[in-house]
């Protein structure tokens, strides 16, 4: 045994020590580690909604009905015009889920209500079917609070369906109840 001898060829040499995969910033690789950690990057200013564009959900939360204070508004449509309503205004332009959900809460429930709505109880209710099918839901009877305020204020007519169900439901569909 020699010491201390020359290294066996065979042998690998040793690994060095991994780099870090981490970026560095430019200041950092020039040396200058203080600035760096000191001034972290200017924040963007967020954009502002132009004023002209023309938002398309109105604010129904002037309107009054029947029942309104006490967020007990007789429901006389079934689940799936309801559905079919909602539909048919996400398909328009500019309508989204949430901008949706934002505008049925404000027109059902009272103002300074911090109550919300999760997008995912919007797409429980859409994806359920039959005319019963999801009347407890928050969305059910915020979304028919919305339409049934929208028809009152462009000043539409009953449709026969509409008048059909005050018949068989004077006091409006059971909401509290599941049905289904």
């Amino acid at each position: 045994p020699t010491p201390l001898g020359e290294a066996d060829a065979n042998r690998p040499a040793e690994k060095p020590a991994p780099k870090s995969r981490k970026r560095k910033s430019d200041a950092a690789a020039n040396g200058d580690d203080d600035t760096a950690a000191a001034a972290p990057a200017p924040k963007k200013q967020a954009t502002k909604k132009a004023v002209d564009k023309k938002d398309p959900l109105p604010d129904l939360s002037a309107i009054e009905l029947p029942g309104d204070g006490e967020m007990s508004v007789p429901v006389f449509d079934t689940c799936d015009i309801v559905r079919t309503k909602i539909r048919a205004i996400l398909q328009k332009e500019g309508v989204t889920k949430a901008a949706f959900l934002r505008a049925i809460v404000k027109a059902a429930y009272p103002a300074g209500s911090d109550h919300k709505i999760a997008p995912n109880l919007l797409t429980n209710f859409m994806n359920k079917k039959g005319p019963a099918s999801g009347n407890t839901s928050s969305v059910f009877y915020a979304a028919y609070v919305f339409f049934e305020k929208l028809r009152v204020r462009d000043g539409k007519p009953k449709t026969k369906k509409r008048e059909e169900m005050e018949n068989e439901w004077p006091n409006g569909m059971d909401t509290e109840r599941q049905l289904d």
